[in-house]
């Protein structure tokens, strides 16, 4: 299903998933490449195949760009053009793109573009490479740790660092970290903007209120403490990531780990498995 869109949909037929938004893989990794002339060549290629493979059912697949970030002006021109010219939902980014982190000036143009062209911004884990030299032979634990770092990484950066503040139309997701630190950083978050403010110059009210409008949104899967997540940040906050086709997907049970929990109520799944995902892409509620 990765690479068979037949088989994908038919994939998604068995989880009752409607519509997915693709996210790459391997992808995130393009605009590093040294070369930035292959760069933007790889990155074009990528999208072009993944606007033939969501042709197969353009109501039902959507895609997300590969952007040669390495050149600003190279990943605004793909960005237009995978959006006006390919029919993508949203942009994609890091947690940073190398040195430079997420509220860095140098990234304005791309918030602006994002704003002008109505899509929202997908954040997703990867970037500042935290801790992958310390876990050099155990992949597993470097995975548990590293993705949820990267996002909690982004989320201060763009939130502390005013990007939202700044680009009042701005929609971010963060992605594939799932939601249960939300809670626990922006308290954090809050009690040092209260006791520091001097050194948040950048934000007009605490951390957690760029929340309240419901233009930053965290992915989940099914985890354990999605209600704690959600008591925390609000029912707005929180979508249903699948995950899929990675081998930590809960691939075939995914919507009904969420459907068939007694822990959630009827609203809650509906924002989690719909309602929130309807309004960050600017969507008619499915």
């Amino acid at each position: 299903g990765a690479v068979d869109p037949a088989l994908r949909l038919a994939d998604m037929d068995e989880e009752g998933i409607d519509l997915a938004v693709l996210y790459g893989t391997a992808s995130l990794g393009f605009w590093g490449l040294a070369d930035p002339e292959l760069a933007a060549a790889y990155c074009r290629a990528y999208n072009d195949w993944l606007a033939d493979y969501c042709a197969a059912d353009p109501a039902r697949l959507k895609g997300t760009p590969a952007l040669p970030l390495g050149s600003l002006d190279a990943a605004l021109t793909e960005a237009r053009r995978t959006v006006t010219e390919l029919g993508f939902v949203s942009l994609t980014v890091p947690c940073c793109v190398g040195p430079r982190n997420l509220d860095d000036p140098a990234s304005d143009a791309l918030w602006r573009l994002a704003e002008e062209l109505d899509v929202p911004v997908g954040v997703h884990a990867g970037g500042p490479r935290f801790a992958h030299r310390r876990f050099v032979d155990s992949y597993a634990t470097l995975h548990a740790l590293e993705f949820p770092f990267d996002i909690m990484f982004a989320a201060a950066t763009l939130v502390c660092g005013g990007v939202l503040e700044r680009f009042t139309k701005l929609r971010m997701l963060l992605l594939e970290a799932g939601a249960a630190w939300g809670p626990y950083l922006f308290e954090r978050l809050d009690e040092h903007y209260e006791k520091r403010t001097h050194e948040m110059p950048h934000i007009t009210k605490p951390p957690s209120e760029y929340l309240a409008d419901g233009r930053l949104v965290i992915s989940c899967e099914s985890e354990r403490h999605l209600p704690h997540a959600l008591a925390g940040l609000g029912d707005h906050t929180v979508v249903l990531a699948s995950d899929y086709p990675h081998w930590d997907a809960e691939f075939p049970n995914s919507v009904r780990n969420i459907t068939d929990r007694s822990d959630l109520s009827e609203m809650q799944k509906a924002a989690v498995l719909g309602g929130n995902a309807a309004r960050i892409y600017h969507w008619d509620r499915p």
